[in-house]
């Protein structure tokens, strides 16, 4: 993976991409760029920080690459709060008339009484089966089976 520099067509910024191929869609921006010619301290202060944000960024997609196919999570990509990464995960895929996702957040949430768990806690199959008699206690019908499925994905 590079990352490639396109000069603006007015010839004053330049903009970085990251080559993924030859393909079409396979070079997306970083919607990072510099300005070619500094007129005053702020475009070299914003060259300064813009250079230093793209070398995060190559390190971190370096390790991401690196990362595959191990059990190591990238610390910029790892949520130290399970409710956090549940509750983004709710309002980017929740659709119009489906509320089994934010269901599941709130009887989750209401199990749990704090406002932390961490990650490696879902996966104790004491937690999880505490959380199903907890559903199987409070509801009825396919209620329990339907959040329990949402919840496996």
């Amino acid at each position: 993976m590079n990352v490639l520099e396109r000069l603006s067509k007015k010839g004053d910024k330049i903009t970085f991409y990251y080559d993924y191929g030859r393909g079409p869609g396979q070079r997306p921006s970083t919607g990072i760029f510099v300005y070619t010619l500094s007129k005053d301290q702020i475009q070299k202060n914003h060259n300064k920080q813009a250079l230093a944000l793209l070398e995060i960024k190559k390190s971190q997609l370096i390790i991401e690459q690196q990362a595959i196919g191990s059990a190591f999570i990238p610390t910029h990509k790892f949520k130290t709060n399970f409710l956090e990464y549940f509750d983004e995960y709710v309002k980017l895929n929740t659709r119009k008339g489906n509320r089994h996702l934010t269901n599941s957040l709130s009887q989750f949430k209401l199990f749990q009484k704090g406002d932390f768990i961490a990650p490696i806690d879902i996966t104790d199959k004491n937690f999880c089966k505490r959380f199903r008699q907890f559903l199987l206690d409070k509801f009825t019908g396919e209620h329990p089976a339907t959040i329990m499925r949402v919840l496996n994905g």
